[in-house]
Order: structure tokens, then C-alpha cells, then sequence
């Protein structure tokens, strides 16, 4: 899936370039590893410009609770003097100084923000979000916010990759690419994830800061993509979970295989070959080893190595190989 977009052989007219309804869904699938996380990187980064001079403003609007005060991120209980409340960044934007792309670039970004009290943001200043492990110290968030904080922490490490880290910065996340999150820390973060699992309230604030910035935090809408990259299943390939994130409002009810983009390889136990890509207009005719072909191929009804797999519409055309594995 890496190289699709090279493989593809096309020409497209510009009222065919879209928004797509789930970037996630319509480009992760199939890759793994720094390919995956280059791809949160690419496509989930904010749209939309804030206005730095009411964050504050838009911090109460995203953590408004019960009664109209805003929630505190750093001690779990509301805000009642909100005169005296200040903005605690998860991953504090001075870690960021040595690289000075990426603060600028981080330092207006809501998914990386918390509105608290005064008292307890001066307390915790830059010290990191985290249990206090031998030879660290670190500001212990409430329970119920711990799982909120890893994903924020993910998303990040995911958007702002810095080249060079300073304070803090430098124990918690490395200078690479991929993992970005030292193993230690991406295990702790992994075990908040899991044990304060997305909730509506976090989904709520999410969709707050879409139409503020423009972007989701994809670990929210897509939780599992942590374990692909940090977790048991990192290093394997991206396959969107078959299990909704909101039980009550499911994407595909009625279908027990989702949509998964074209890849450039399968194994032969995976179920379709389904004929769509992002990168492909939706009105093409598909053949596949010269036979026309529509909606989808099952994978069991070829036999292992290459095909040939062609596309044509009057305004694109194009072809590309794939791989059948044992």
C-alpha cells in the first residue's frame, strides 16, 4: 500500500479531488509501522487556522461540563473561578524549542490542550503527564481523564514528530520518525488507552475541536490505530476494527467486512480484493486478469502470486499489480 499512489498509472480531473467522509479508513488500511504513522501525519493534520488570542475562550467551550463550568484536566473537578484558569498544555510546547518548525506548528493545536485552575498548572509547570516511575517525576492526571491524555499524547507524537527534544522531552519521546514515543512511556500510555477507553464525552470534545481546527484526533475516532503502532499489533498491517467505536452508531451494521482500500499485497486468507481506492474516481470499470470485474474479488478465487488489475473511465485510466501471498 506504501507505494499505490506511484503504481497507479492515472490521470484525474480536478472535480474528482474531494474530501473523503474518513481519511483513516480511506488511507491506513493496508500499512504498518512508520508507513501508517507518516500516514496520520500526512492526512489528519489541522485545516483550519485558531485564533491564539482566544484559546482560553474556545478551552471552555471544549471542556464544558455540568452547570456550564469547564472541566479541570489536571484534578478532575470543575472550574469555578474560571478568572483564575490557565491553559496546560498535555505535551508542554517548551519540550518543542529546538525545533522550532514543529512548536510553531504545535503551539495553536486544541488536541494538545487542557484548561485547569491556576494553582494546580503552576504545580505542574512542564513536568510530564504520568505515574511516577524511579528517576522521574510527574503529575498524576485523574483517572478518568488518563485515557483522554494518551491519546492526545499519541496524536502528537503522531503530528509532531520533533527532530530534537528538550527538557522533559528528550526521556519521553526519541528524535525518530517512528515509534517517536520511547517504549516505556508508549507502554504506559498504552495502559491508559485500554483502561479509560473513549467515551461520548471525549467524542463530544473532539467534534468541538473539528469545527474550531478542522481535524479529528484519529486515535479518538479509530482507537485501535494505537495498538498498531504502539501496542501488540505494532508492526502489523492496518485493518480497521469490525467492532464500532460507538456501539450505537455503528459504520457498517450490516456488513461483517468493511470496505478496505486497495493494497498492493494480500494474504490468502484475507476475505476481498475490494475494487476502491481514494485515489481512484468512482465511476471506472475494473478488470482483473483481462475479465471485468465489479464491487469486489474474493481472494480465494486466485491463485497465489501476481495479477494484473485495470481501471478506465473517460477521464482516468490506469493500472496496477498485485500480490497474492500463501
Amino acid at each position: 500500500m506504501q507505494k499505490l499512489s506511484a503504481i497507479l498509472v492515472a490521470i484525474f480531473l480536478p472535480s474528482f479531488f474531494a474530501l473523503q467522509a474518513d481519511v483513516i479508513d480511506d488511507y491506513a488500511p493496508g500499512r504498518s509501522g512508520e508507513a501508517l504513522k507518516n500516514t496520520i501525519y500526512r492526512q489528519c493534520r489541522p485545516s483550519l487556522t485558531v485564533d491564539e488570542q482566544r484559546l482560553v475562550e474556545y478551552l471552555f467551550q471544549i471542556y464544558e461540563y455540568s452547570s456550564g463550568l469547564p472541566y479541570d484536566g489536571l484534578t478532575g473537578k470543575l472550574i469555578t473561578e474560571p478568572d483564575f484558569s490557565r491553559i496546560s498544555y498535555i505535551v508542554p510546547v517548551e519540550w518543542m524549542k529546538p525545533d522550532p518548525k514543529c512548536l510553531a506548528e504545535a503551539s495553536g493545536d486544541l488536541h494538545n490542550m487542557l484548561i485547569s485552575d491556576g494553582a494546580p498548572a503552576i504545580d505542574r509547570g512542564q513536568l510530564p503527564l504520568g505515574e511516577i516511575t524511579d528517576g522521574y517525576d510527574c503529575y498524576i492526571p485523574p483517572e478518568e481523564m488518563k485515557g483522554d491524555i494518551a491519546r492526545a499524547i499519541f496524536y502528537i507524537a503522531s503530528l509532531y514528530p520533533c527532530q530534537l527534544w528538550g527538557s522533559w522531552g528528550r526521556y519521553i519521546f526519541d528524535n525518530t520518525p517512528y515509534p517517536t514515543l520511547r517504549s516505556e512511556w508508549s507502554d504506559m500510555y498504552m495502559r491508559w488507552h485500554v483502561n479509560d477507553p473513549v467515551d461520548e464525552w471525549e467524542r463530544t470534545r473532539d467534534k468541538k475541536i473539528v469545527e474550531l481546527q478542522g481535524n479529528n484526533n484519529p486515535f479518538v475516532t479509530h482507537p485501535e490505530l494505537a495498538d498498531y503502532l504502539w501496542g501488540t499489533k505494532a508492526g502489523e498491517t492496518y485493518r480497521p476494527s469490525t467492532t464500532p467505536d460507538n456501539p450505537d452508531k455503528p459504520d457498517n451494521p450490516d456488513d461483517p467486512y468493511i470496505r478496505i482500500p486497495l493494497q498492493e499485497s494480500y494474504n490468502s486468507s484475507d476475505p476481498y480484493i475490494w475494487l476502491y481506492s481514494p485515489y481512484v474516481p468512482e465511476d471506472v470499470t475494473w478488470s482483473l486478469d483481462g475479465k471485468r470485474v465489479t464491487e469486489r474479488v474474493s481472494v480465494s478465487s486466485l491463485s497465489i502470486g501476481n495479477h494484473e488489475l485495470r481501471f478506465t473511465s473517460g477521464t482516468a485510466k490506469g493500472k496496477l499489480i498485485i500480490e497474492i501471498k500463501p
